[in-house]
């Protein structure tokens, strides 16, 4: 009799008692007869306990002989250590914030019946959420946890057949056994995760592409994906999609990254302040922290005035190698062009979001390509989507594309894409409000602007989903001296703001008014033009705003 510990030695010995030929014990067991031959021959030492109990009951051992094989795989369990390359990075230890995020992506870990895709912009912390949701699950993985950097915003991504390489031999496949052609290669990967429970971290990937074929059964072991796109196109994943971090999470993260040093220690305000400068992103908080922690001299007062300044706030979000402008570069750079100067132009909208027709008008592109623009920067988390096809800027990425559009457009292109704005949102307010003049009737024409209002609803959403754009527009025409185009619209405008009284805008509205009244010269329009917004102070005080 084979030594207990030897289980190559003992399933010969008890196939030859019984009489069976390997293709034999196949047939009974379910095991193929690579995977027996393997195992006789000492090359799989470490088979699955299910396996080698299919083994015992197709053997027909007795009891105490059945108990000498399972006693014989439990000698051999311990499944050999990732290999470096495959091992999880270390735990961040000053994680702060996402908790209601990590109870998503464990409880989703937990059931195993789809892959789960943790998607957002660079810097806004995928990987140090999906690294600690790693060690917070470890206990549900007990044959261990692979990492891989997929380097998807690369030039040239990790290549998947590269990668199914890497994760066979973490889990201590012999490279003999590696088939050269990639389907086959996907297949074993499968069959030899699915027998397995462990955790496969798939870091910053390009595309659904690069990850598909990587993808485990469900069942056993289970993907967790990080990647700057949703990845839409894979079947059953669960989705989360980061954005920045709240206000009092932000400052507990800050507070937590300049822990080390006493004397940096902010003050309550001035890291709230410091924090909402950072735009709340991870990167870029951890960024500002480091240069404190580097810098012996600067208070986090000093922090505070040098990112107060927008035109320089990214040039001070830099240390050492950790920069925010380099992480967004890089999302810009898989760019088409042309969905480059959709992000750039969009750094012209007045508000903080936009739709397809201010894109349309900024670019000079139909609509429908700008909505396929719009839906591409969505993915890539370089825009933010708001609701009914409009999107805008996290603050930080709105600063990267202003700075895009003055490097790549000329002056000239940028000052014709304003005015053309500016007209186009002026013009439209005008056609919109004219629904709400007393003697307005459906059938008037709407000569001025581009978008057409058939019904009096749909021309009230206009104004109220753009109000903070065509606003921004008055702004823009009194900076410009169109004061005949301001006094025109609010003119028009003034029946509609006893519609929407509760909008708190609507003093400043009527100040740039009588501004442009008085710029004319017609002081009757300026006194008539003070009486609305006085009236509109008055409204705005009775609603306690």
């Amino acid at each position: 009799m084979p030594e207990p510990s030897d289980l190559g030695e003992l399933v010969r010995t008890f196939r030859h008692n019984a009489g069976l030929t390997l293709e034999d014990l196949s047939v009974r067991s379910g095991v193929s007869v690579r995977a027996l031959s393997d195992m006789e021959r000492g090359h799989s030492r470490k088979p699955h306990a299910r396996t080698v109990a299919a083994l015992a009951t197709a053997l027909g051992v007795p009891d105490d002989e059945r108990k000498l094989l399972l006693g014989a795989a439990r000698g051999g369990r311990a499944r050999p250590a990732p290999a470096p390359l495959c091992e999880l990075p270390p735990d961040i230890p000053d994680f702060t914030g996402r908790a209601a995020a990590l109870a998503v992506v464990t409880t989703a870990l937990r059931g195993r019946s789809a892959p789960v895709v943790i998607a957002g912009a660079a810097g806004i912390g995928k990987t140090a959420l999906a690294v600690r949701s790693a060690y917070a699950s470890r206990t549900e993985f007990p044959d261990g946890r692979l990492f891989c950097d997929l380097r998807g915003s690369d030039s040239e991504p990790l290549d998947p057949y590269v990668v199914q390489l890497r994760l066979m031999r973490a889990v201590g496949v012999d490279v003999d056994r590696i088939p050269a052609h990639p389907t086959d290669r996907g297949q074993l990967l499968r069959r030899t995760l699915r027998e397995r429970k462990m955790l496969l971290l798939l870091d910053n990937a390009a595309d659904e592409a690069q990850v598909r074929g990587l993808l485990p059964d469900p069942g056993g072991t289970v993907a967790l994906i990080t990647s700057r796109r949703k990845l839409g196109g894979l079947d059953r994943a669960r989705r989360l999609a980061l954005c920045p971090l709240s206000d009092a999470d932000a400052a507990a993260m800050l507070r937590a990254v300049i822990e080390p040093d006493a004397t940096a220690r902010p003050e309550p305000e001035l890291e709230r302040w410091v924090a909402r400068l950072c735009g709340n992103y991870p990167l870029a908080l951890r960024i500002a922290g480091n240069r404190l922690l580097s810098r012996p001299g600067w208070t986090i007062e000093t922090m505070a005035r040098l990112l107060a300044d927008e035109e320089s706030r990214l040039d001070h979000l830099s240390a050492g190698d950790l920069q925010i402008r380099t992480a967004f570069s890089v999302s810009y750079g898989q760019l088409d062009p042309t969905t480059r100067l959709v992000f750039r132009r969009l750094a012209l909208v007045p508000g903080p979001d936009a739709g397809v027709a201010v894109a349309s008008v900024l670019t000079e592109l139909p609509a429908h390509e700008v909505g396929k623009r719009l839906d591409d920067l969505v993915e890539l988390g370089l825009l933010m989507s708001v609701t009914d096809q409009r999107a805008g800027f996290h603050d930080l990425i709105r600063l990267f594309a202003q700075e895009q559009l003055m490097a790549e457009d000329s002056h000239a292109d940028v000052e014709a894409a304003r005015r053309r704005l500016v007209s186009w949102l002026l013009a439209t307010a005008r056609g919109a409000a004219g629904w709400f003049q007393p003697s307005r009737q459906a059938e008037d024409d709407q000569s001025d602007p581009q978008t057409v209002f058939y019904e009096p609803v749909s021309a009230q959403r206009w104004l109220e989903v753009e109000g903070e754009n065509w606003l921004g527009a008055l702004r823009l025409a009194f900076a410009m001296g169109d004061h005949s185009a301001i006094v025109r619209t609010v003119e028009a405008l003034q029946p509609f703001s006893r519609m929407w009284v509760n909008w708190r805008y609507w003093p400043e509205v009527f100040r740039l008014s009588v501004s442009a009244a008085s710029a004319l010269g017609d002081r009757e329009l300026s006194e008539r033009h003070g009486r609305y917004c006085v009236r509109a102070e008055a409204a705005r005080q009775a609603q306690g705003m």
